[in-house]
């Protein structure tokens, strides 16, 4: 009998499978037994992946959203991250070669995916003027692997349903991180941390006082960073509320909502607070229209007359939102935003003396004090951050980057605003519609809020620019599809 090239394949799998099991089990060392766990773990991973190729996003979606592979390497573990990446991504190129998974044909997906890896070629490319070249090609080597991850969400997501189980991973992965911060603010408890997956920071709110106040930061250990994450995810559940026709999941997602809610209150990010703004405007004045001017003006009114009630440090972090104001705690009153300021005009006096390729992917911080000098507004030595992607992007890689991530941002948005206008008069696409706006929010929603951050986990950024990309690829697909149908009876 002969014997084919995937039972070969399956036999090797089995052999290595019994081996490593054995390993596991049979060895007095315990290190090297946890090892063999985990390679039969992978193994069966892999199998698991082969046969259901949208597990591996899901995974990578989890993985990332909980921060898993900082958790591990703060309590001495090895992180996990790159080696899933590899693991997935081939799992899923094993899948392609016995059923062809990938896509073919991506002429919608063309834009974006030429600005993404032109935006890569720039960061290789300013390796060559990066000062601290072990920064630059940690860089290089972080957007290659997110190039990846693109890729597999791209390759593995192939049905509009796993499309959509993929948006409700990130909204459950990231309603369960939230309720953990929920449990510390009702408890107080914020020795707790959850093995990471929920952190607190003492840090000061109140330009008035030395009091600190307890912010949290989730999984990613900064609380600004946090807020970011979680605003765009507040966009889909908003948009599941207002949309799904089951009362059950209506009430799960106002939990969830609820929850989120909460968090971002308590992360005291005002970046965040206004990217929220940023969300709503956009989702009832904008994409829905379902809220009447003279409804929103006395909504907007009446919480401006709550303000005075909020807790102090609520209310100091929502009226330093103020431009205009001249009370103690308005922006031109607040050092930290003072400090933000040198550090904003400092990124764009390295672009101006470095306008093509910029000082070198993730060198912004060991030019700072240089540049700092020049703009003679804040005498703080020491590194700093950007806090700001679009400062640092032209900071370090120049007008090159700057055009690039820009064009993946025009071309991700237009591609998802074509393919809304593309179906939403066709009945068979209706339910789809909610579904890519909640989306398209969600990127406006992070990058409103990247205005005030750093590239520290724009990794989060890259998984909703791969479902947008894969929402534009089934669509197009679906659509196609229904034109050869529609030809073929038509030839009948």
């Amino acid at each position: 009998m002969a014997v084919k090239n995937n039972d070969i394949l399956f036999l090797l799998v089995g052999i290595v499978l019994a081996g490593l099991a054995a390993l596991a089990l049979s060895s007095p060392d315990a290190i090297i037994g946890l090892y063999g766990v985990a390679g039969l773990l992978g193994i069966v991973m892999v199998l698991a992946i082969i046969i259901k190729p949208n597990l591996g996003a899901n995974i990578l979606i989890v993985a990332i959203f909980t921060n898993i592979s900082a958790q591990l390497t703060d309590h001495g573990y090895p992180a996990v991250v790159k080696p899933l990446v590899a693991i997935v991504f081939g799992a899923i190129m094993v899948r392609n070669y016995y059923a062809g998974q990938l896509p073919t044909d991506r002429k919608k997906t063309a834009a974006i995916e030429t600005f993404i890896l032109m935006y890569f070629a720039v960061i290789t490319m300013s390796y060559l003027v990066a000062a601290d070249k072990n920064r630059a090609i940690d860089a290089v080597f972080d957007m290659g692997k997110d190039i990846i991850i693109i890729y597999t969400i791209l390759f593995a997501l192939r049905e509009w349903r796993t499309w959509k189980q993929a948006i409700w991973v990130i909204i459950l992965t990231t309603a369960a991180l939230s309720m953990l911060g929920v449990y510390q603010v009702a408890t107080g408890d914020h020795a707790q941390d959850f093995f990471g997956l929920s952190t607190v920071q003492a840090e000061g709110v109140l330009e008035t006082t030395d009091a600190t106040s307890a912010r949290i930061s989730g999984p990613v250990h900064d609380p600004n960073m946090w807020a970011q994450i979680i605003v765009p995810v507040m966009a889909l559940v908003i948009f599941q509320i207002m949309h799904e026709p089951r009362v059950k999941l209506k009430f799960l997602g106002a939990g969830i909502l609820a929850a989120l809610l909460i968090v971002l209150l308590n992360t005291y990010s005002r970046g965040g607070y206004l990217a929220f703004m940023v969300v709503g405007f956009l989702t009832f004045f904008v994409f829905e229209k379902r809220i009447h001017p003279l409804v929103a003006v006395a909504g907007l009114g009446l919480l401006i007359l709550l303000i005075p009630f909020l807790p102090a440090d609520y209310r100091s972090r929502f009226e330093s939102l103020s431009f205009l104001s001249g009370g103690s705690s308005g922006v031109y009153q607040d050092s930290s935003l003072q400090g933000r300021s040198s550090v904003m005009l400092s990124g764009l006096t390295m672009f101006a003396y470095n306008p093509l390729l910029g000082v070198g992917a993730s060198n912004f911080m060991n030019n700072y004090q240089k540049y700092n000098q020049i703009v003679g507004l804040e005498f703080k030595y020491g590194e700093r951050e950007a806090h700001s992607l679009y400062t640092q992007i032209l900071a370090e890689t120049g007008i090159l980057g700057g055009v690039s991530f820009i064009g993946v941002i025009a071309s991700l948005l237009s591609g998802l605003a074509k393919t809304v206008k593309s179906i939403q008069n066709l009945p068979a696409f209706k339910a789809h519609v909610h579904w890519i706006v909640s989306l398209q929010v969600a990127i406006l929603g992070y990058l409103v809020a990247a205005t005030f951050l750093h590239d520290a986990f724009i990794r989060y950024f890259w998984i909703l620019a791969a479902l947008a990309l894969t929402a534009i690829q089934l669509i197009d697909e679906q659509l196609n599809s229904m034109d050869r149908s529609k030809f073929r009876e038509d030839s009948l």
